[in-house]
């Protein structure tokens, strides 16, 4: 792990398909692909200095629950997005190391890719 602190809060996200699965996590914009049957799993950390996303906002949940509003999880095919309501936020393994930007993305398929001879 690359930030000071505990990790308090994880999301696992498992790729059940048989498709690479992108996950990207927001705000950063970051892109990570699982690969068929891997399992990803994105944390925060405890401690001061923790921020709250912008993407946040006020909740209208009772503050019982405001504890538990780590995540807002968007599906659709060929990709899982996860804003991150606390920050900062990391993508890791299930044997907790971190997981940088653009691990596992595919190559650009189309005209600008050409194969050299």
């Amino acid at each position: 792990m690359t930030a000071d602190g505990r990790p308090v809060v994880a999301l696992r996200v498992r790729n059940s398909g048989e498709e690479p699965l992108e996950l990207i996590l927001e705000p950063y914009g970051s892109d990570h692909w699982l690969r068929p049957g891997e399992t990803f799993v994105i944390w925060t950390l405890d401690g001061p200095g923790d921020g709250v996303s912008e993407a946040a906002g006020k909740s209208e949940a009772p503050q019982a629950f405001e504890a538990f509003e780590a995540f807002e999880v968007e599906h659709e095919p060929g990709r899982v997005t996860v804003h991150a309501e606390r920050l900062p936020a990391y993508v890791g393994d299930v044997d907790g190391n971190e997981i940088e930007c653009g691990h596992n993305r595919p190559e650009p398929a189309g005209p600008f890719r050409l194969k050299l001879p």
